[in-house]
C-alpha cells in the first residue's frame, strides 16, 4: 500500500500533544533500524482525524527471515545470561518507560484512539509493571529434585526455548506487547514481534527508547 504523499499529514504537536514523529519508521532488527527488503511502506492513519501519522515498513517474508536470523544469532548469549542480569535489564526497561510515560501514552492515543486518561492512567502503567513483575518472578524461580522410587530421581530445571514469535493485537498495542515481551525476555528468549498493522506506533517508539538497553537481536 503506497503512502499518501500529500502535505496534509497530521502533526499531534499542533493539537497540543507532545508527540513529534519521524516521517518514516523501518523494522527494528538486530538492534538497528533496517529498511524493508522490498522498500515498501504504508500509511499509518490516526483514528482521531483519519489522516496519516507516518510511514511504516510494509514487511515481507524476506524481512521476517532477517529478523529470525538476528534473533537466532543472539539467542545463545542471551539465554546464558544469569537471572540477575535479566532481572536488572527488565527493571531498566521499566524505568525507561516510566521516564517516557507521557510520550508512550500520547502515541497510544493517537494511534489507537483511546482517551489519553486511559492510556496514561492504565495501559502504559500496567505495561511498565509487567517488566517489574517478571523481574521479580525470575529472581524467585527454583528448580527441584524428587525421588520417585528407589531407582528413579526426577529433577526440574529451567532453560529458554530460544526464539519466540509474538503477534500483537490492535486493541491493546503496547500493553499486550509488554505482556508478551517481559516473560519471554525474563526466561532468556529472543523475540520476533509483529505489531498490529493498524497500531504499530507505540511499539516502534518503545524500541527506539530501549535500543541502548536491549542486547542486539
Amino acid at each position: 500500500m503506497a503512502y499518501d504523499k500529500t502535505p496534509h499529514a497530521v502533526k499531534p504537536e499542533e493539537y497540543g500533544f507532545p508527540l513529534k514523529l519521524k516521517k518514516r519508521y523501518d523494522n527494528f532488527i538486530g538492534g538497528e533500524w533496517v529498511a524493508p527488503v522490498k522498500g515498501e511502506y504504508y500509511s499509518n492513519l490516526t483514528p482521531i482525524t483519519g489522516e496519516a501519522l507516518c510511514e511504516v515498513a510494509s514487511s515481507s517474508k524476506d524481512d521476517i527471515e532477517l529478523a529470525l536470523d538476528a534473533a537466532h544469532a543472539a539467542k545463545g548469549a542471551w539465554g546464558k545470561t544469569s537471572v540477575q542480569e535479566r532481572a536488572n535489564l527488565l527493571l531498566k526497561v521499566a524505568d525507561r518507560m516510566e521516564q517516557n510515560l507521557e510520550l508512550l501514552a500520547n502515541a497510544e492515543t493517537w494511534d489507537n484512539g483511546k482517551p489519553i486518561r486511559e492510556t496514561s492512567g492504565a495501559d502504559v502503567p500496567l505495561a511498565i509493571d509487567h517488566f517489574r513483575y517478571f523481574a521479580s518472578c525470575v529472581r524467585a524461580q527454583e528448580g527441584g529434585i524428587s525421588e520417585i522410587d528407589s531407582e528413579t530421581v526426577a529433577y526440574h530445571f529451567h532453560e529458554p526455548l530460544g526464539v519466540v514469535a509474538q503477534i500483537i493485537p490492535w486493541n491493546f498495542p503496547l500493553l499486550m506487547a509488554c505482556w508478551k515481551m517481559a516473560p519471554a525476555l525474563a526466561a532468556g528468549n529472543c523475540i520476533v514481534m509483529k505489531p498490529a498493522k493498524l497500531t504499530p506506533l507505540s511499539v516502534l517508539l518503545l524500541m527506539d527508547l530501549l535500543k541502548d538497553i536491549l542486547p542486539a537481536g
